[in-house]
């Protein structure tokens, strides 16, 4: 009994994926918004975490998803204090360059949950943000930015609820 042996081709595209990691802290002054009152100011302190991966397919086209994760802390002067419980942002881009001039996808969901505290630490409230934003877009003009007229479909939303 004989063998058939078939060699593969060279392969047409190879992907290459590069992850990434980041973290950044920042502390600025705010009030919360929309469930306190907008002239009580506090010290935020936020710390961003960011987690993603790009993959070049080899085919002039290249897809990033990430998730970015916020731990908020706000401090207000009366002793009150909001704290961050799940505060994330699921990302999603696709750029290609396989068309000319080159098509992009983004797509970002935000979920923001919040509690606030008294200055003795008991829950006195909370705040939630949902939102959503997604475009694409054809860059015409090659400044890698959406300007009117390349805009195929743009979207977002916004739900603030305090309780």
């Amino acid at each position: 009994m004989g063998s058939l042996i078939i060699l593969a081709g060279p392969v047409q595209a190879q992907a290459t994926v590069s992850r990434f990691f980041g973290t950044n802290t920042d502390t600025f002054t705010a009030s919360l918004e929309g469930c306190l009152p907008e002239g009580l100011v506090g010290t935020v302190t936020i710390t961003e975490t960011s987690t993603g991966q790009v993959v070049d397919t080899g085919t002039n086209v290249f897809l990033v998803h990430g998730l970015n994760v916020y731990d908020y802390h706000l401090d207000l002067p009366d002793g009150r204090y909001v704290q961050s419980w799940l505060n994330r942002d699921l990302y999603t881009f696709a750029l290609t360059f396989v068309t000319n001039p080159p098509h992009s996808v983004y797509n970002v969901v935000t979920q923001d949950l919040r509690t606030i505290y008294a200055a003795d630490g008991t829950p006195v409230g909370t705040l939630s943000i949902h939102a959503g934003f997604h475009i694409t877009f054809t860059d015409l003009n090659g400044n890698d930015e959406p300007d009117p007229g390349e805009i195929a479909t743009q979207f977002d939303y916004f739900h603030l609820r305090c309780g």
